[in-house]
């Protein structure tokens, strides 16, 4: 039987399970599409601990994290801060990780954590929201797409030695944007 999902909005202490879990959730949806020695470098520079610790100090980051069961089941990542020129409003946030396990997919965590998201940019006076997703994520670019997200551009993404080519993807939280 699954347990009840809890989501949290992550601080300080949270720095070393997020650094755990960020590794494990970005290795499982992409570490088979990098180079070995990429995705090490890849992991310990952007879901390292010391990273992960500065970022939830940093003013404009906000993780919120999705557990069941006390374990990590995915969590997202926001940022506040400029968007590249495709984005159609200026106030607009980035989702810039949402990541969810993949023994626990088709459960509902990346919905429930998206609509906290989107419920946290309208309370903030947002208009949309922005993110960028690997092309040949079709899991991810399916469910972003079935949330309401459309495609305005796209954006390379180094990881290592190897590039790959993103969608930029649009929410729009007013009929104005």
């Amino acid at each position: 039987m699954n347990s009840p999902i809890r989501l949290a909005a992550a601080n300080a202490v949270d720095a070393e399970a997020l650094s755990a879990a960020g590794s494990r959730l970005f290795a499982q949806a992409y570490g088979k599409h990098s180079r070995a020695d990429d995705l090490a470098v890849h992991l310990e520079q952007y879901f390292g601990q010391d990273y992960v610790a500065r970022e939830l100090q940093a003013p404009g980051v906000s993780y919120t994290i999705a557990y069941e069961a006390d374990q990590i089941a995915g969590f997202v990542k926001i940022r506040h801060g400029p968007a590249p020129d495709a984005v159609p409003a200026a106030e607009a946030i980035e989702i810039q990780q949402l990541y969810v396990d993949a023994g626990r997919l088709r459960r509902g965590i990346g919905r429930m954590l998206m609509d906290n998201a989107v419920a946290a940019a309208r309370d903030e006076g947002y208009t949309g929201i922005w993110l960028s997703v690997w092309q040949d994520a079709d899991w991810a670019t399916g469910f972003y797409e079935a949330y309401g997200f459309r495609r305005i551009g796209t954006a390379e993404f180094r990881l290592g030695r190897s590039t790959f080519m993103d969608y930029l993807m649009w929410l729009a939280l007013d009929e104005n944007s």
